[in-house]
């Protein structure tokens, strides 16, 4: 399986911060990533599978194993009735939302915004706008670390807020099986409109970020809490807390992965010092080497 050696991580990812990777695989077939993996189990190499690059922050020097690149090259869906649809891991969330709407196929309008892939959707149960992928998800379709394909059940994942099996557990989702019911597709299409413009009109959509950088904690919201402690603007370097949006840390320019955790560090000090609220990280940290 061919690869490339040195590819800049910060160019897949939305939030353009990373170093290069020692090995970058794009599968185009589920047997492309099971002879990655059968080579992979002779080697003593780090493995990832990125899809989007939407929620992940690379350091600097980069990542001294092998990602797999599930994206365009694994993208693609068809309907298994009934309004079900199998989806392959590397098809975007908008990409499923458009072709849903043009086919009257409801309840997948939530999703529709979210910057990423299906299959980095799956693992981390990803949501917005009072909806989770919990809600549409009948089973996965994943490989273990010996290649060997499964199907398992959405009840069966231990689906909760921005969690499921595959947080606590290696499995490269492949695809995924959801469940929508028909609708008329002027009335899909006018619900995505309306969620796409809130989210514009609210989000800084048109600065590099990695999405909502903290997740929720157990009472209030991280956004409010950063904008009552005054850190809007906040920056290091040229990474900074969004002035349209405060639970959003952005890359204003070339900002460095130091800058970015040194920023963390300033906001969650100030947070815990003057609301007493321990803010925790959604954007997933991959360390250079392996500790």
């Amino acid at each position: 399986m061919e690869y490339r050696i040195g590819e800049k991580l910060k160019d897949w990812t939305t939030l353009k911060i990373g170093g290069p990777a020692a090995r970058f695989y794009e599968p185009q077939s589920i047997e492309d990533i099971q002879e990655i993996l059968r080579e992979n189990q002779d080697s003593d190499q780090r493995l990832m599978v990125l899809g989007n690059g939407s929620n992940v922050l690379f350091e600097d020097e980069g990542y001294d194993g092998w990602i797999i690149h599930l994206g365009e090259e694994f993208s693609g869906l068809r309907e298994l009735g009934n309004g079900a649809v199998r989806v392959l891991a590397g098809t975007e969330n908008g990409d499923l939302a458009d072709y849903l709407a043009r086919h009257g196929l409801a309840g997948f309008e939530f999703a529709s915004g979210i910057p990423g892939t299906v299959g980095g959707a799956v693992i981390m149960n990803a949501g917005a706008y009072d909806g989770q992928y919990e809600d549409v998800l009948l089973r996965v379709g994943y490989l273990d670390e010996n290649g060997e394909l499964h199907e398992v059940e959405a009840a069966d994942l231990d689906l909760g807020y921005r969690h499921s099996w595959f947080t606590d557990h290696f499995g490269v989702v492949v695809y995924a099986d959801l469940q929508f019911k028909s609708e008329d597709p002027a009335k899909v299409r006018a619900k995505i409109d309306e969620l796409h413009e809130k989210r514009y009109s609210k989000q800084p959509m048109d600065k590099a970020s990695a999405g909502s950088t903290f997740k929720r904690p157990k009472t209030g919201y991280a956004s409010a809490m950063i904008s009552e402690c005054g850190l809007q603007g906040l920056r290091v370097g040229d990474a900074m807390v969004s002035t349209k949006h405060a639970g959003f840390l952005i890359n204003d320019g070339e900002a460095s992965c130091t800058d970015f955790l040194e920023l963390v560090r300033q906001v969650q000090a100030r947070v815990k010092e003057e609301k007493g609220a321990d803010l925790e990280l959604e954007v997933h940290f991959i360390p250079a080497k392996k500790k």
